[in-house]
């Protein structure tokens, strides 16, 4: 599942938090606090836990709460920051639709991360409900749905994702995974072009090109496709994977020829 970034809802809780009340001066300060309360809680959870736990002490406000749970959560406590940002948004006006549905996804991540997966995608699904014009939380849904094999629920939710962003690259790219296993090499090809047309040389997109110009009968396309990420990117997963996918081609190049090999033997044996 792609990681929700925890630092693009500080504004919005910042705003919530100074929306009638409040001088400019006001509104900037407690903005850079909450940034950089954010910050230090990815950097050191336990800072940042404890310098929220303080500000909290302050104004019992729910930016301090949103920090004191994003710290938790990356410390590793994956349970008790789901359970706090779950929490967390029942706390926020009814009527911050966005603010709730961003809150919701990421309380789905840690419940993914903490092993709850029906309660993740259920987290996603309220998301969605509340706020059904964000194209990462169809993404991220359709990411667990991947996983689960779901390939048709993940297929709607990456072209809803698309529909919403027509220029959203990472849904093309899982869309094109989707279609391969759903046999649409033609229509998951076409996604993959979109992708490398506007990130070149992409090695995950190349990879994926690779498989399926390897089951569309396009040996030599997937070689080189799978070449090409060796030489950018020699350290990547991805090289990796195409280093073990290359030798799965000379295999079957060598059995072609044994095979060629073998039956000029039996026709020179019948002359």
């Amino acid at each position: 599942m792609k990681l929700v970034a925890f630092l693009l809802l500080y504004t919005f809780l910042i705003g919530l938090l100074f929306q009638s009340e409040g001088s400019t001066n006001e509104y900037l300060n407690q903005s850079i606090k909450y940034k950089t309360c954010l910050e230090l809680a990815k950097k050191n959870p336990s800072e940042g836990y404890a310098s929220a736990t303080k500000w909290f002490a302050l104004d019992k406000g729910i930016a301090a709460r949103h920090c004191m749970a994003v710290s938790i959560f990356y410390s590793g406590d994956n349970l008790d920051g789901a359970s706090r940002l779950e929490i967390l948004e029942r706390d926020i006006p009814k009527k911050q639709f966005y603010l709730r549905s961003q809150v919701l996804a990421q309380a789905s991540q840690a419940w993914l991360l903490a092993g709850e997966t029906g309660r993740a995608t259920r987290l996603l699904s309220k998301s969605i409900s509340l706020y059904p014009y964000n194209p990462e939380v169809y993404l991220d849904r359709a990411t667990i749905n991947i996983d689960q094999l779901k390939y048709l629920q993940a297929l709607n939710d990456l072209d809803q994702a698309i529909t919403l962003n027509s220029n959203f690259t990472d849904a093309y790219l899982y869309r094109a995974y989707v279609k391969r296993f759903m046999k649409d090499l033609k229509g998951a090809l076409i996604d993959l072009e979109y992708v490398l047309n506007n990130l070149p040389g992409l090695p995950l997109a190349l990879l994926e090109r690779g498989y399926i110009r390897k089951l569309s009968g396009d040996l030599l396309g997937a070689r080189q496709d799978w070449e090409q990420i060796i030489k950018q990117a020699p350290s990547s997963e991805e090289a990796g994977a195409a280093r073990v996918r290359i030798k799965q081609l000379d295999k079957i190049a060598l059995l072609k020829v044994d095979k060629v090999q073998h039956i000029k033997k039996d026709d020179v044996l019948e002359k």
